[in-house]
C-alpha cells in the first residue's frame, strides 16, 4: 500500500475547519497511556455500536446493506424489535465532522477495501476510548510506535519500515469512513433517545515525523494519530448514562493476543478472522446458549454463500472443509469448542475432534447447518484476569512509590540538561507547562505525583 501522506506534513482538518498548526515533524505528541501495562490484556466495553462496526470492517459486503430513502446505501440493526435502530453509511472522506454518505456503488467501492486489519485498529481506539471519563470530549493520541506493539508489526520481517508504515495508515483511517444514526427507545420510566447522524471515530489530525537518510533524503519514519470518539460514545461509553438508559453495554476485555492472531490469519483464514473479532463480543454479552453453525458459518463466509453451498456439490465440499479448518485456527489459539452432543455428532466434527477420517456421511451438510456448539474465549482472555492482574499491578504500583524516594527540583534540571533539553522541550515532551517545569526546578512549586509519575516516564527514571 502506497503511503497518502499529504505534501505538507500535519495539514488535516477537524470538524470541517483548518486544524492548529502542528508541532515540527521530528517532535512527537504527547500519546495517550498504554493500553497493555497490566499485561495480555486491557478493557474494552462491548457495546452494539462497537460490535456492528467491527462486523462491517470483517463482514463487508456480505451484511445485508440496503439503500435507505435518501438515496444512502446503509446497514441498520434493529434494536428492540425494531423499536429503534442503530443505523451505518460510509463516507470517503475522512476530513469533515459531517460528510456525505455515499450511495449504491460509490459506497460499495469503499465497503469493497475495507481491510479485516482495520477492525484491530476500531478495537483499539475503542479501548482507549473505554478507558477515558469523557471520550466524546477527550483525544486519543496514539503512534506508529505503540501500534506496532499492540500488533505485533515489530515481529514481521517480510515489510519493511516504509511498509509497516502504510499498513498502519491505511487501516487507521478506514474506521473513520463509518458514519451512525441511533435512534434508541423509550422503556418505562427510561427515555429514549437519537443520536443524528455523524462519524464513529473522528480523525481529527495526522502528524507525519520525517528523518533523513545517509544521502540527505527524506523519508517518513513515524505517523500519530489523533483520534476522538463521536457523540455515540456519551451513551454506550459513559457507565452511568448507560446504566441510566439501560443500554446493553457492559466491561469486557481486549486480548493483545487476539490482534496478533488476527494479524496473522486474516489473509489465508480470513473466515476464522472475521469469527475472532463477532465472538469476542458475543461470548463476554452472553454464554448460556450454544451457538449455531449456520449462524457462525453466515458471519465467516455470509449468508449467501452458504445458501449457494447448500445447492452446490463442489462448493458445499469446499465450505466444509473451510469451517472444521477455521474451528482449528481457533482452537490453535485458545479457543475452547465444545460440541453439543445432540446436534452435534461426531461423524460431522472436524478431524482430530470427532471424525477419524476424511469421510463425511450422505446428507451431512444440513445437519452441520443445524448443529450447535459453545465457542469460549481462552480462561485467561476472561474479565477476571484482567481484574487481577490490575489489582496486582495497583499494589506494585503502591509498593514501588513507598519504595522510591521521591523526584527532588535537582534531579528534574539534571536529567533535563543530560539530554541537551531546554525547559521549553521538556515542557513540550511532557505536556506540562514551561512555567510549571521552572518553578518545579526552583523548587517553588510542590511537585504533584502526576506531575512526578510523567517526568519518571519522560526521563525513564525509577
Amino acid at each position: 500500500m502506497a503511503s497518502n501522506a499529504p505534501k505538507t506534513p500535519g495539514s488535516a482538518k477537524a470538524g470541517g475547519k483548518k486544524a492548529s498548526s502542528p508541532p515540527p515533524s521530528n517532535e512527537r505528541l504527547k500519546t495517550s497511556p498504554e493500553l497493555f501495562t497490566e499485561g495480555p490484556l486491557t478493557q474494552v466495553v462491548s457495546s452494539l455500536p462497537i460490535w456492528e462496526a467491527s462486523n462491517i470492517l470483517t463482514q463487508r459486503q456480505q451484511l445485508p446493506w440496503t439503500t435507505d430513502p435518501d438515496g444512502k446505501l446503509s446497514y441498520t440493526r434493529d434494536v428492540k424489535d425494531g423499536e429503534g435502530a442503530i443505523c451505518f453509511w460510509v463516507a470517503d472522506n475522512i476530513e469533515e465532522e459531517h460528510p456525505s454518505a455515499l450511495a449504491s456503488a460509490a459506497a460499495l467501492a469503499v465497503i469493497d477495501t475495507f481491510d479485516i486489519r482495520a477492525a484491530c485498529m476500531h478495537l483499539i481506539f475503542a479501548a482507549h476510548a473505554s478507558q477515558m471519563d469523557n471520550p466524546w470530549e477527550q483525544e486519543i493520541v496514539i503512534d506508529d510506535r505503540q501500534l506496532e506493539a499492540y500488533l505485533g508489526l515489530q515481529r514481521r520481517t517480510d515489510k519493511n519500515r516504509q511498509e509497516k508504515l502504510a499498513l498502519i495508515e491505511e487501516i487507521a483511517k478506514q474506521p473513520c469512513k463509518i458514519t451512525t444514526l441511533i435512534s434508541w427507545p423509550s422503556k418505562g420510566r427510561r427515555k429514549g433517545f437519537t443520536l443524528e447522524e455523524g462519524r464513529l471515530w473522528h480523525l481529527m489530525g495526522t502528524r507525519y515525523h520525517y528523518q533523513q537518510d545517509i544521502f540527505g533524503n527524506k523519508e517518513l519514519s513515524g505517523i500519530t494519530f489523533v483520534i476522538k470518539a463521536g457523540l455515540w460514545a456519551k451513551y454506550f461509553l459513559n457507565e452511568e448514562t448507560a446504566r441510566e438508559q439501560g443500554l446493553p453495554a457492559q466491561k469486557g476485555t481486549l486480548p493483545k493476543a487476539l490482534l496478533e492472531s488476527i494479524m496473522s490469519v486474516w489473509q489465508h483464514r480470513a473466515g476464522a478472522a472475521r469469527l475472532m473479532v463477532w465472538l469476542l463480543f458475543k461470548s463476554q454479552l452472553t454464554q448460556q446458549h450454544p451457538l449455531q453453525v449456520r449462524t457462525l458459518m453466515e458471519v465467516a463466509y455470509g449468508t449467501d454463500k452458504v445458501e449457494q453451498a447448500r445447492k452446490d456439490h463442489q462448493l458445499r465440499k469446499r465450505m466444509a472443509n473451510a469451517w472444521d479448518e477455521d474451528l482449528l485456527a481457533l482452537h490453535e489459539r485458545g479457543w475452547e469448542l465444545q460440541f453439543d452432543e445432540a446436534t452435534y455428532a461426531e461423524d460431522i466434527q472436524p478431524s482430530g475432534f470427532g471424525r477419524s477420517d476424511g469421510r463425511r456421511p450422505r446428507g451431512f451438510f444440513e445437519d452441520l447447518l443445524k448443529a450447535k456448539l459453545w465457542v469460549r474465549l481462552p480462561n485467561e482472555w476472561g474479565m477476571a484476569h484482567l481484574e487481577a492482574a490490575q489489582s496486582e499491578q495497583a499494589q506494585a504500583n503502591l509498593d514501588q512509590v513507598e519504595a522510591v524516594p521521591a523526584i527532588t527540583p535537582e534531579q528534574i534540571r539534571e536529567l533535563r540538561v543530560e539530554r541537551g533539553w531546554s525547559q521549553r522541550k521538556l515542557a513540550a515532551v511532557a505536556g506540562i507547562s514551561q512555567g510549571m517545569i521552572s518553578m518545579m526546578e526552583r523548587g517553588d512549586r510542590s511537585i504533584s505525583d502526576e506531575n512526578e509519575a510523567t517526568l519518571r516516564r519522560v526521563f525513564d527514571f525509577m
